[in-house]
């Protein structure tokens, strides 16, 4: 899947609910996901998705979850990483 099919299932499940929030050891809240502290909306977030160009874009493996993929999208000024467990969206950092 490429960026415009990841891009696609990322909005698809925040426009239906289907967000969650990695969290650090011991459950800590990342103070980088700015989605998660409300400093940034599901709409805002949706723009910026919309708005990453193919080189603004990224993916690895979960350093952890070995069969999970990682994305990373880069509109200006931006950062925010996800990766999916259905039916969620996962959200790791979304911050400038």
């Amino acid at each position: 899947m490429g960026l415009k099919d990841i891009r696609r299932k990322a909005i698809e499940k925040m426009e239906n609910g289907y967000i969650q929030h990695a969290t650090g050891r011991a459950g800590d809240i990342n103070v980088k996901n700015l989605l998660l502290t409300g400093e940034i909306t599901v709409v805002r977030v949706i723009e910026l998705l919309n708005k990453t160009k193919g080189g603004q874009y990224e993916h690895s493996l979960h350093h952890i979850i070995k069969d999970v993929e990682v994305h990373v999208f880069k509109p200006t000024g931006w950062y925010i990483k996800l990766y999916f467990i259905e039916p969620d969206v996962i959200f790791i950092s979304v911050h400038r």
